[in-house]
This record gives structure tokens, sequence and C-alpha cells, in this order.
């Protein structure tokens, strides 16, 4: 692999100063001060040694300013990629094959009522968003003052970062409120091996007969229905062509295109997929009659996408009227997660609400532009957009919209139009996670409940715990009502009319509950909704296997005396339930084959834990997916195989559980036939890739996390190696607690806990936290990968929270001062 020219590897490894993000101007001072136009009044920023700022303002209008600063000097490539991305302007900076990625990211822009959406999320929100857009804007205009300072990725590419706006906040790209996949996946699905295959491969819950709608033809559905969708979603690939100002040679850019995209796919984390299980989350409330303190302590970590730099942004934002502390995207203001000085909140995906539905119309063959709706002809609304290109003149593309929303595909032959119809399309206040801003300030259990009243998106069990020791759950989402029996919307309908939303789940008819009699709470994207509760008809019916939420309440039901290691070990915990079920299979079997032998020895003594140095663990994930590849086989049909996938773990353990002729006339014997071929398969594959001394097995041998910078194929060794991290043994896999989804090919870490917090619900500066890697993106500065190795092996950081305990955990201060404006 070709290495940078030696002009730009210089300046790379030597010529930037140490820090990104302002500090650097005084000569490296950790206690520096900027003037900085746009404030009222001057602004301390006092950041700790793990990179989070502590923001201290005098009104609320600096201290979002100061937010808005503070993420774009950690974050500025990966905040303008967000924005030009979501609003639709890649092609200004990067070039004309851009173009058609911005029309299909514009049809998924929020175009109702601004002021009425500003003041869904907070009374305050259109000042609380322009003050936080103004901050990034000031900390644009002073890196373009000062281009030493730019990020290096722009400085290769050649580009420069543009201008946020208060609707930039507002994008609904990234919000985690989509099943649309999963429609066409389950018509697919159905149109391959029919509805009463299908019915008995799935699991629903709350149980549903499926059905497919009258006057839908599952057989048209193709994956052509969702390019634009995903091509606005997912973006594409950087090419050397991309970047005709970069200083680099042309084969340079090639490596370049190739590294950033890389990171690009991971660090926006846009794919997410309703039907894939990379995107669950713990969380938990303990009551103080359950802990040792008799306070009670509250505990989350969200999974995502692991990545460089990370999804999630720390900050403490403290002004009249503000003290809260926790974690949120770099892309928008306040916190999702966190607590102020009254209450702690923390959140994991609830998979209750259905938010999207594909329309299906019949198209007039005279005007390709009208579609069939209640007996005639009606005119798709038509809007034209420019698109600014870099190098050239703007370009027009037509945007298309029917009643129900944007139109993703056309098929010409068919005469068939394709729409979406989202409620965070048509919804005020249902860009993702803003609505936190009310719960950055609820002082009580009723004024969160009417903050998650309006936290419409993403559907979210929000946990809660207060200083007077309460503790409580509700589930919040925005939940349309489709008011026919044959229309659950797990399947795309019609656009005849004939399927019409009958208005949203009034929010006072969410579920919750309040100090409930067991003393905790937890939740992990499971099938959660209340046994009494009167509305489960409108509910989304997949949800996350549950084995991550039984062993949460396996270790806190009956537990006395807990405290805040209790819950730090419990994310950490690697016991999993599969595994335990599994391995009991495993101490019944035995084989003359020595290599099959050898792996059946350690499974009978294992406990299930899937620690970074148990050989049974590895043996474990070796044999799991082949016992699901042979179970699938069994019961999908070959024709259905790649339709359908593979079964879900929960169906693959009650098929073995059950077992009947599928698996032959002796249908235990068949099963146990059937497990011991799948672990001979399993071990030639472990073998393959460790050797045969089971000696050498170890779960953390494969099981990892690392990250590469996204330039590191292009730096000089020395330089690549500083900018990388360390490889770090991790434990846990998909089913634990302790999340690791691990990337087959190389056993790399992908998703997990972006964040964990577990509070100490009163004693505010006794709570702990982690990120990984770090807060910052720059490799030159020392909050860049300084927390990976504490998130990989279990050590947490401070929570600061008091004046007293931020300033003895300092690591560097900056004070904004109102300055004059800049010509």
């Amino acid at each position: 692999m070709r290495r940078l020219n030696k002009k730009v590897s210089t300046w790379l490894a030597c010529g930037l100063v140490a820090l990104l993000g302002g500090c650097a101007s005084t000569g490296g001072d950790k206690h520096a001060t900027l003037d900085m136009p746009g404030l009222s009044q001057s602004v301390e920023i006092l950041r700790d040694k793990y990179g989070v700022s502590h923001i201290y303002a005098q009104n609320q209008n600096d201290l979002f300013f100061a937010q808005g600063f503070s993420a774009a000097r950690d974050r500025l490539w990966q905040l303008d990629l967000w924005r030009r991305q979501g609003e639709g302007k890649m092609a200004e900076q990067f070039g004309p094959r851009f173009i058609e990625q911005d029309r299909a990211a514009r049809l998924f822009l929020y175009r109702g009522d601004l002021q009425t959406e500003f003041a869904s999320y907070h009374p305050d929100g259109q000042a609380i968003l322009t003050a936080f857009a103004q901050g990034i804007n000031a900390y644009v205009d002073w890196v373009k003052a000062n281009p030493d300072q730019m990020p290096p990725e722009f400085k290769l590419t050649g580009t420069e970062p543009g201008y946020w706006s208060p609707e930039t906040s507002l994008i609904r790209l990234y919000g985690l409120t989509r099943n649309l996949t999963a429609e066409v996946k389950l018509a697919q699905q159905i149109a391959a091996l029919g509805v009463n295959n299908v019915q008995a491969l799935g699991v629903y819950e709350p149980p549903i007969a499926l059905q497919v709608p009258a006057g839908l033809n599952v057989a048209q559905i193709s994956d052509a229905v969702l390019a634009n969708y995903k091509l606005a979603r997912d973006g594409q690939k950087f090419e050397a062509s991309d970047f005709p100002r970069s200083p680099l040679a042309a084969e340079e850019r090639e490596i370049l295109a190739n590294t950033l995209s890389a990171n690009l796919m991971a660090s926006l984390d846009p794919d997410f997929d309703a039907m894939a299980p990379r995107y669950e989350s713990n969380n938990w409330t303990i009551s103080g009659q359950r802990t040792a303190s008799g306070r009670p302590i509250l505990a989350g970590d969200p999974h995502r996408s692991i990545a460089m730099p990370s999804l999630r942004y720390m900050v403490h934002l403290n002004a009249p009227g503000w003290n809260v502390i926790g974690a949120g995207e770099p892309a928008l203001p306040g916190v999702s997660m966190g607590h102020n000085e009254r209450i702690a909140f923390g959140l994991t995906i609830f998979a209750f609400a259905d938010e999207e539905d594909l329309y299906v119309y019949e198209t007039n063959p005279a005007n390709p532009n009208q579609y069939r709706y209640r007996g005639g002809w009606e005119d798709m609304r038509t809007l034209n957009e420019t698109i600014d290109v870099r190098g050239q003149q703007p370009v027009t593309r037509q945007l298309k919209f029917t009643r129900h929303g944007p139109v993703i595909h056309e098929d010409a032959a068919t005469h068939k139009a394709y729409a979406l119809r989202a409620a965070y399309l048509e919804y005020p206040g249902t860009a993702a996670y803003l609505a936190s801003l009310r719960l950055n300030q609820a002082q009580n259990w009723d004024e969160f409940v009417a903050g998650m009243e309006r936290h419409y998106t993403p559907s979210e069990n929000m946990v809660y715990a207060d200083v007077d020791g309460n503790i409580g759950w509700f589930g919040g989402s925005i939940a349309p009502i489709r008011p026919r029996a044959d229309w659950s919307g797990m399947l795309p309908v019609p656009g005849n009319g004939e399927f019409e939303w009958s208005g949203f789940l009034d929010p006072k008819a969410l579920p919750r509950a309040f100090n409930p009699p067991e003393g905790y709470i937890a939740t992990a994207n499971e099938y959660n909704l209340p046994a009494d509760y009167p509305y489960k008809d409108i509910s989304n019916r997949t949800w996350a296997e549950p084995y991550r939420v039984q062993r949460i309440r396996e270790v806190l039901a009956d537990a006395q005396g807990l405290d805040l290691e209790t819950s730090q070990k419990l994310q950490f915990d690697n016991l999993s339930i599969p595994a335990r079920t599994l391995t009991g299979y495993a101490k019944s079997l035995n084989s003359t084959d020595p290599l099959v032998g050898e792996g059946l020895r350690l499974l009978k003594d294992w406990d299930a834990r899937t620690e970074v140095d148990s050989e049974a663990a590895t043996v474990y994930e070796f044999w799991l997916p082949e016992v699901v590849k042979r179970v699938t086989e069994l019961y999908v049909p070959a024709q259905g195989h790649k339709a359908y996938g593979e079964l879900k773990t929960i169906k693959v353990l009650e098929k073995l559980a059950t077992p009947d002729a599928a698996f032959g006339p002796r249908p235990e014997q068949g099963r146990d036939a059937l497990l011991l071929a799948a672990l001979g398969d399993g071990m030639q594959k472990l073998t393959a890739m460790l050797g045969n001394d089971s000696s050498k097995w170890e779960w953390g041998r494969l099981h990892h996390i690392q990250f590469e910078h996204s330039l590191a194929k292009m730096l000089p060794p020395d330089t690549a190696k500083a900018w990388s991290t360390p490889r770090y043994a991790v434990s846990g896999d998909n089913d634990t607690v302790h999340r690791a989804t691990f990337r087959k090919s190389d056993f790399r870490q992908i998703s997990g806990a972006s964040y964990r917090q577990v509070i100490d619900v009163g004693n505010w500066d006794n709570s702990r936290i982690q990120n990984t890697p770090g807060q910052s993106a720059d490799p030159r500065s020392p909050y860049y990968q300084n927390l990976l190795e504490g998130w990989a092996t279990g050590k947490y950081v401070p929570m600061a929270y008091s004046r007293e305990k931020v300033e003895s955990e300092l690591g560097d201060s900056l004070v904004l001062r109102p300055g004059a404006a800049r010509q």
C-alpha cells in the first residue's frame, strides 16, 4: 500500500499542533481564552481528564452556543458529514456523483410548520437550536481563520466545513424509527414461502395471524423499492474523483476515498435496520429499598455501532435553569440520557410503535404522475429542488409526493408507484432525541411524564429515578392507529384509500410504571407491554430476543444491598442464556471424533460465560451458527432460503427443545445427530483458524476491539501506529448483557454499548460513565482514545457533577469571551 508523499506525510506527522479544538492558538496552553463573536457573556468550559466538557454559562443562549462550539472542536468532520448527508448537500462539497444521493435525502426532510416543530421540543426550542447552530458556526469561522487547526480530513480532501442552521438538527434520516425494510423483507418471504410457512417460522408478540392486505401483490415487492430509501440513509462510498482539490496524487486519493468511506459508514451509523439485531440496549432502575445506600441506582448502556469517533458525546450543561450531565449525539443540543440535580433517566429502544408504512399505488398509464385514489386519479405533488454542485452550475431535481408521503420508487413496466408514509415526516416534534430537552429540566415524575408524552421518536423505554426515592418507566412513542383487521403494519398496503391511519394513540395512553412492588424495573428491547395494557392491537409485533433481560432479572430479582459495583458488573455480565441452554444438550452427547470430543469436553465443564480466557466460549461461538444453519435448513424450504434468511435463535432453541418429524423418524436422536454434525463443522472452522491445541482457543484471541484512524493506511508507519488504538480482547457476545456483536470475518466488535452510565441518585459525584474510544476525533488530542481501555475491560471514570469534583478532575479549561463580529 502506498503511503503519502513525503511533503504531506511530514505535514500530517509534525506540522499540526497538538490539540484540535481551540487551545493550540495559545501555544498549547491548558488554560486558554478566546474572543468569540455571538456570545453575550463569558462562558467557562472546564474539560475534565476524560474529555467531558463542563460548560458554565450565565444564560441559556450562551450555554447552547458553547455546547455547539464544544462539539465542533471535538467532532467537526463528523458533524459536517452528518449535516451534508442529512440535508442533501453532499454534491456542493464532493461533486456531481452525489446529486442523486442529495435528491434522495431531500425526500425525507420535514416540511411542516417550523414554529410548531420547534415548540414541540421545548418552549424555547427555536432559540436553543439557533444558539447551538451559531456555536458550531462560530467554531467553523474560527478554524477557517486558524487553518493550522483544520481537521486533517478537510486538508487531505481539499474541502471546507459548511454552516449550520437552526433546522439542521431537525434531520430525520438518523432517527431509529423505521420498519420499511422489514415490510419489504416480510413481503418477499411470503412471496417465496407462503403466509402459513412464514407464520410458523416467525416469532410475533403479541401473537398475530399474518394476513396479506387485500389488493396487495407481494410478488411485485422487489429490492428496487428500497433503492432511494437506502441511498438517502446509507449514502455511497467516496471515489478519488470526489477530491479534485486534494494535495494528494491520484493513487493516494484512491486510498483516501476507500479509508474515509469505511469510516463514514460506521461513524454516521446510518444503516439501522428494524429487523437487524445490532441496535439494542439495556437499562434498569433500582429502588432505594433494594440498595445498600438507600438511594436509587439507575444504569443504562444503549447499543449502537462502535466506531471512531464515537456516536455518543458526553457533556455537562450548567446555566440558570440548567444543570444536566450525560450523553447525547454531537449534532444535537442537550443530552438524551443522564441526570440533573433531581432526576436521572436512561433509554433503550421501545419497539411498541410502527411509524412507517409502504403504500403501493396503481399509476395512470396515460400520466404516470397520477395515482388511483378512491376511484379516481389524483395528481402527485411535485417539488423542484435546486442542488448546488461543486465545479458546475446548480442542477434541478424533481421530488414527488402522494398524500401519504414521498414517492421512493416508480415502476413504469407494472404502472406502480411506491411512497413512504412516516409519522416523523408529517407530525411535528419527531426529530430524534430532541424532546430530551424537556427531560433535562424535569424536576419530578410528573414533569418527566409530561416530557415523555412529547418524546415521539425514537420510541424509548425511558427509566427514571429521583432524589425522593421514586423509580419509574415510560414507554415513549408516537403510534399510528391502523383501523383494519387485515392491516398490522407489517406489510405494504395499497394506496387506493382503503388503508388510512385514524390518527395517533393519545400519549396519555402510553404505558408506564411508577414505584412497582418489585423494587426495580429493567428493559432490554424485549416484549414488555404490561399484561393488562389495552392497546396491544396497535403494537409492533417484532421485538428483541429476551435473553439479556432474562439475565438482568436473574441478577436483580431477589437481591438486596445492591450497589454501584453490582450494576457495573451486570453491564459486563457475560453469561449467555442461549449458551447455557445449548450446552445442556452437550452433557449427554458423545463422539468418537477426537476433535468433536475435545469440543464436548470443554462444553460439558463450561459455566456458559463468554469470558476472554474461556476456550469453551470459542467452541460455542463456532457451534451456534452451525446449529442455526442446520435447523434453518430443516424448516425453511430451499426455494425460500435467500428470501427468508436464518431462523432466530429463540426459534432454533424452541425447535431443539421439542423436536418433531423434521429431525427424522426418531426426532430426539435426529436432533442429537444434528448437534454433533454442527459441532463437527464448527470445530473444523475453529481449528483452521486457531490450530488443534485447545489451550490456545481462548475467546479473547479472536474477539476484540481495535480502531484504525481513517487515514492510517496512508500515514508513515510510526504515525499510523500512534493514530490507531491498541487491540483489546473483549468478552461477551450478541446475547449477553455485555453485548458485543462481532464481525464474522475477523471477530472485531462492531456494535455494543455506545455509552455506559451507572448513576448514584442524589450522590451524583459518585456516579460513573464510559464512552469509546474517546471524546475527540483528533488523534493528536489526549481525549482521542483515552477511554477505550476502560470501556473494553470494565473500568469506569467519574461522572463529575459538582464544581468541586469537576475542578479536582480538571484536564484543561477554555474561557469564551464576547467578541466583535467578524467581517
